[in-house]
């Protein structure tokens, strides 16, 4: 057995898999020696657990929960069926592939099938649909259903601020003691920019298209919605996702959350700067 492990703030995780898998970007820049928070067990089978009357499915996963054990069945893009399950049982992950996609397997897709989110969740932590940028060493995020402009705001404050994108697509949140600290992850949706770099929080902004700019502060209610909105969580257990409203909770309660309807241009950088301060 082949073994690896990632960090992400004080989570360690150990992926055990029956053969090397190559080592790719962006993946490698969180490799580590540490030792691992949570492991994660891949192997294959030539069947998986039979998904039955109490399983909810899904477009791409089937997921069913008794207690503290799980089943995550995930399904392979275009094809029928399931091609992998994941199956939880208390500490115990393990990841179950069918024999046939021996050799095929690679850092991202064995990151979809540990069930990321979960265990990030376990360790008091949220991963947020939003693109990253960071400037005078704080992190903004820009928060949005997909085409609303994420990409486009983080371009601008690129060009017009001097600020460092960090993640095109994906945020990582968690807390340092009181602190709010948003960290790099390894996927970035279509963007590929993706960097292993951390710092605190200074403000999430929700984004709207509009005619002119109109930047306000959400209220915590209207805020939790939103960021809970952007949140994935797919198949967690419930444990996990108490903790995710936790988290997202104490967010609302720490960080300043804007609306924020916007051009696509520079007054959309000036405005939000000023309100912020840098």
């Amino acid at each position: 057995m082949k073994s690896k492990k990632y960090r992400f703030f004080d989570t360690v995780i150990q992926i055990i898999t029956p053969e090397e898998i190559p080592n790719e970007q962006p993946f490698v820049q969180f490799l580590c020696d540490d030792e691992p928070t949570n492991t994660v067990t891949f192997k294959y089978v030539t069947e998986l657990p039979e998904v039955d009357e109490k399983t909810v499915s899904g477009e791409e996963v089937a997921f069913k929960a008794e207690g503290e054990k799980s089943f995550c069945w995930y399904k392979h893009h275009g094809k029928e069926g399931y091609f992998a399950c994941r199956i939880c049982d208390g500490e115990v992950v393990c990841v179950q592939v069918l024999e046939e996609y021996r050799g095929k397997l690679w850092d991202g897709i064995i990151f979809n099938l540990s069930g990321f989110e979960e265990i990030i969740s376990e360790n008091n932590g949220v991963v947020l649909h939003a693109s990253v940028v960071m400037k005078d060493d704080k992190m903004i995020l820009f928060t949005a259903p997909c085409g609303v402009g994420k990409s486009t705001q983080a371009d601008l404050w690129k060009i017009f601020a001097d600020a460092e994108t960090i993640n095109g697509d994906k945020a990582l949140i968690t807390f340092d003691k009181d602190i709010a600290m948003v960290g790099g992850l390894p996927f970035s949706g279509s963007s590929n920019i993706c960097k292993n770099k951390s710092a605190p929080l200074q403000a999430i902004v929700c984004l709207g298209q509009a005619e002119k700019n109109t930047l306000r502060i959400m209220d915590r209610s209207e805020a939790f919605i939103s960021l809970m909105q952007g949140n994935y969580r797919y198949g967690m257990r419930e444990k996990a996702s108490r903790k995710t409203v936790e988290v997202i909770e104490k967010i609302c309660n720490s960080t300043p959350v804007y609306k924020f309807d916007c051009l696509p241009d520079k007054t959309a950088v000036e405005c939000l700067r000023k309100e912020l301060g840098i």
